[in-house]
């Protein structure tokens, strides 16, 4: 073989399409074929082979890219004037350069040849020409042909459409081919290869219809049928749903707006007429429907990252420019374009002053307006201000802070100088309700919790779990406009439901017993819908279950909790729909509601998979963190005794303890050193309703022995003010 060397090389092949004269591609010793194979010198049935002969699967290859390549054997190469030697890359146009720009989010408008040459033509400070649009009809008019309806607005602002007749389906230039080719497509025939390339010129997704398969010559944008049915281009079926958008005929769905076409459609060899799209679509439903399918093609890529309104219109003009140019069909005159109005550009007014006190850097008025304007955002500058017209093609600039980085970025960041900071320096330190907040968090690890942090956001059928009336205020959750799923569809206005799900888990990976707890924030919204942001209030939640917690388990951490806060505690009845209603009650901190606990009802226990007593509570923590801890003080040791009453009272069963203390407390006043409950009977003996209570009462003076005149005036208090709230001493 003449593989361009000063020696011919002997290469061993069992190929028979060759002959002395062919140019075929060889590969050589040490090297590397596209598929990563690597080729070695070698022995070939005893023979010395210094490299292979390839074919086209061999290297990657298809008839799209090289007519011949899927021909059995070596590949014939038909070019002539390539000297032996020459790189394969050279010889099938591949030797060019690729530039592979990473777009940002916020600019679509770059992903096109013409978005990245309008930021170089700035960089370079040369002019950007736009490509040519202009073209020649051949008379009628688009209405003889065909009509189009938009019927939602919402999800297409503007959809637009041409005819043009007589088709001259051919392949395309060699220039467009490779241009296709090296963004990563392939070129199939001028007509679709124009519309590919204008996507990829303009950034604007084209459709083509063969024509002649439009039922009842009309085209619909509406939105799919439950359980309507496309087979799309690629011949793969799909199930559509009413929150998708198609392009429909008279009679079925012919195209998944901005994702693919139909099959039906399709451009083919001997199309004769076709109907030419271009629209805007909305991003978010072309999300959604590409999700839902799991479809992703180059042109909803574009779509879901959002489309120029206008630039509708231009890649329209300059698709018929390459129809006309490449002499592909007969355009006919009139156009559909069916919109609700289209935007103005928009005005941005702001001192020169203020964009560059916001950059910090002196940039001569003159280069700021030069700037704006090089980047397509026309200003105009008169006594210092900047009057700024944006474009709809970057709707990412929207005030000062954008001009400013738009300039920045032209003029050079370079131009920061590094200045030293100046300042003093202060000590960091914890806020107060941090501080505090950390002392519960050792105080509940130190009692064998686990702390736990689960999301804020829950499924909207969680409130239902918790069995909560329709007009709980905890049902009023803020709806998320874009939730990750319907799992995290709202913001939880309680942490009850979290815990819940955190218990049941590690009850069905076979957890004997666990005390979990966390702190966080529900949010509650101050108006629906919601006009100002939501409280965000801070609240704890304990969790327990084992053969060793109830309730009163529940209650002494709580009580640890209030006692390290300084609180004075008291317990109310509660009446939770999610909790056992004979275990559960109110803990009030300084006699403001700041917990509820107890058992969680069997009915929701269910709901959760939990099949034991589990308990939980939920605390504010805003309360507690609001009071003030009392100081200790100490006294010195009594130096007088005290005195000992046993009180028993016969009551009705409601009445709650607490009530019962706070009255003997207000009895004995200043002489009550503790009142020590010791029984509570209920039997045959008390009569149906009510209970017997027996009390410890100490009362002790630090300025003296007490006198009998004393005892009996406390004791009488005591006695008035149980008989009081329906408690009388029993006799």
């Amino acid at each position: 073989m003449d593989v361009g060397k000063d020696e011919p090389v002997q290469i061993v092949t069992g190929a028979q399409n060759i002959k002395e004269g062919d140019l075929v591609p060889a590969a050589l010793d040490d090297s590397y074929l596209p598929n990563g194979a690597h080729i070695k010198a070698g022995k070939l049935r005893g023979v010395d082979s210094f490299g292979m002969l390839c074919s086209g699967e061999e290297l990657c290859l298809t008839e799209a890219d090289y007519e011949g390549a899927s021909v059995y054997g070596i590949l014939i190469l038909k070019e002539e004037g390539f000297a032996p030697g020459t790189d394969m890359k050279e010889v099938l146009g591949l030797d060019d350069y690729i530039i592979d720009f990473k777009i940002t989010a916020n600019r679509p408008d770059c992903n096109s040849f013409i978005g990245v040459a309008k930021e170089i033509s700035v960089v370079l400070g040369t002019e950007f020409k736009a490509p040519p649009t202009d073209y020649k009809t051949v008379g009628e008019n688009i209405d003889n042909y065909i009509s189009v309806e938009v019927k939602n607005f919402d999800l297409c602002p503007r959809y637009m459409g041409r005819f043009v007749k007589n088709l001259r389906i051919k392949p395309s230039p060699d220039w467009m081919q490779k241009a296709i080719t090296a963004s990563g497509m392939r070129p199939i025939n001028n007509i679709v290869d124009i519309t590919n390339f204008v996507m990829l010129e303009t950034g604007q997704p084209m459709h083509a219809f063969n024509y002649d398969e439009i039922e009842g010559k009309k085209i619909i944008v509406r939105n799919a049928e439950q359980g309507e049915i496309i087979t799309t281009l690629d011949g793969n079926e799909y199930k559509l749903s009413p929150d998708m958008l198609v392009i429909a005929d008279g009679k079925k769905p012919s195209c998944l707006a901005g994702i693919m076409g139909g099959k039906e459609s399709e451009i083919e060899d001997d199309t004769k007429n076709l109907f030419l799209e271009s629209a805007k679509f909305r991003r978010d439903n072309i999300r959604h429907t590409g999700r839902s399918l799991g479809i992703r093609t180059e042109a909803s890529g574009r779509f879901e990252k959002g489309i120029d309104i206008i630039n509708v219109e231009f890649a329209m003009e300059r698709a018929l420019n390459l129809i006309y140019t490449l002499d592909a069909g007969d355009i006919v005159d009139g156009v559909a374009d069916c919109n609700k109005g289209l935007p103005e550009d928009k005005i941005i007014t702001v001192k020169t002053a203020d964009v560059l006190a916001l950059l910090g850097v002196d940039i001569p008025e003159s280069e700021v307006v030069s700037i704006l304007n090089r980047l397509h955002l026309k200003t105009v500058c008169e006594n210092g201000v900047l009057t700024v017209s944006v474009p709809s093609i970057r709707d990412d600039v929207e005030g000062r802070a954008d001009l400013a980085e738009e300039v920045m970025r032209i003029y050079g960041y370079d131009h920061i100088v590094g200045t030293p900071m100046i300042g003093n320096v202060v000590r960091g330190t914890k806020l107060p309700e941090r501080i505090k907040t950390d002392k519960i968090k050792k105080l509940l690890c130190g009692l064998g919790c686990y702390e736990i942090a689960t999301y804020s956001f829950i499924s909207s059928g969680a409130l239902d779990s918790l069995n909560l009336a329709q007009d709980d205020d905890r049902r009023n959750a803020i709806k998320l406009l874009n939730p990750l799923g319907d799992e995290y569809s709202v913001l939880r206005t309680q942490l009850t439901t979290s815990m819940l799900t955190v218990l049941a888990t590690n009850i069905s990976r076979k957890i004997e017993n666990a005390r979990f707890f966390e702190i966080s924030k529900r949010f509650i919204p101050k108006s629906l819908p919601i006009t100002e942001q939501p409280l965000e209030l801070p609240t704890m939640s304990i969790g327990l279950f084992g053969d060793d917690e109830d309730f009163f388990t529940l209650k002494g951490i709580i009580e640890d909790v209030m006692t390290l806060v300084g609180a004075h505690t008291q317990y109310e009845r509660s009446s939770e729909p999610y909790l056992h209603p004979g275990r559960q009650a109110l803990c009030k901190a300084n006699n403001i509601p700041a917990a509820v606990l107890g058992e969680v009802h069997p009915a929701v226990a269910e709901k959760y998979g939990i099949e034991k007593r589990v308990y939980v509570a939920e605390i504010k923590l805003d309360v507690l963190l609001g009071i003030n801890k009392r100081k200790t003080v100490y006294k010195p040791i009594p130096k007088f005794p005290a005195v000992e009453r046993d009180f028993a009272f016969l009551c009705n069963k409601d009445i709650s303890i607490g009530s019962i203390e706070q009255a003997i407390t207000k009895g004995a006043s200043r002489l009550l050193e503790k009142a020590k409950l010791f029984d509570i009977y209920e039997g045959s003996q008390i009569p149906d309703g009510k209970k017997s209570v027996a009390y410890s009462v100490f009362l002790r003076s630090s300025e003296g022995t007490l006198s009998d005149e004393q005892i009996t005036s406390a004791t009488d208090n005591i006695i008035k003010n149980l008989e009081k709230i329906g408690a009388e001493l029993r006799k």
